[in-house]
């Protein structure tokens, strides 16, 4: 990983997208953000997909966009160019951000490239950033973040961040599509209890809980107890874990 060297803005600017990363749920928070983003690195489009990692295929219908030409996705889709895309390709092997040049650069030019690179720069797609990861391996399933950059300014600190900030948006996106799993009997949460899972993922105890919320620690376990009960589960770590799994919390 290349290593981050940002003034006290940006390290401020870029420590506050990740903490919104945890509150993600739903793709507009995704594209929320990626604006927040563009102000630290900026871009003109961004997309981000998940990739089956044994198999290399994008699901392109989990692609979350943001400003690539309409035109652009649905040839992209329409055509499955992510099978002749030499950044999507690289993602495979890329150990890091890597740029759209260096991807281009380390495949053949094949009839079928020449043709892919023509429409890509016929939509303004000449250059970019893109980077792969997850950050728990035994999960078969990658976020690819690929952002266009034509005329920014792209150097080392540049990747650097783009590295740092994927396995956050990664971690969200998986919040999704876990949440999108959610068993149609699971019960409902009380604003309280939904409060009280939210401080309680984040390694408050109960006594800490009751003094954020004004309530008493007896209140806070009778929540604690409705919510194991509503999981089916016996203990805080359990709930936790159950609750993370199906984007309760």
């Amino acid at each position: 990983m290349l290593e981050l060297k940002l003034n006290k803005s940006n390290l401020r600017s870029l420590m506050s997208i990740m903490n919104d990363c945890l509150y993600v749920r739903s793709q507009s928070d995704i594209l929320g953000v990626l604006d927040l983003l563009s102000d630290t690195i900026p871009f003109n489009a961004a997309s981000l997909c998940r990739k089956d990692r044994k198999s290399g295929i994008i699901y392109l219908d989990k692609s979350i966009n943001h400003s690539y030409p309409e035109g652009w996705v649905n040839n992209y889709v329409k055509n499955n160019l992510a099978l002749v895309d030499p950044v999507a390709i690289a993602s495979s092997t890329a150990t890091g951000p890597y740029t759209w040049e260096e991807a281009y650069g380390g495949t053949e030019l094949t009839h079928e490239l020449k043709e892919f690179i023509g429409l890509a720069e016929d939509y303004g797609m000449k250059a970019g950033v893109a980077c792969s990861c997850n950050p728990c391996r035994a999960d078969d399933v990658d976020t690819l973040l690929s952002l266009e950059t034509n005329g920014c300014n792209v150097g080392d600190e540049y990747l650097a961040i783009v590295g740092y900030i994927l396995p956050h948006l990664h971690e969200a996106i998986d919040r999704i599509d876990k949440a999108a799993e959610r068993p149609a009997d699971l019960p409902g949460f009380t604003v309280r209890e939904k409060e009280t899972l939210k401080w309680a993922y984040q390694g408050k105890t109960a006594w800490e809980i009751g003094v954020i919320l004004s309530i008493s620690e007896r209140t806070v376990k009778f929540h604690l107890k409705n919510i194991y009960r509503k999981l089916n589960v016996t203990n805080r770590p359990q709930a936790i874990a159950k609750a993370i799994r199906y984007g309760v919390v």
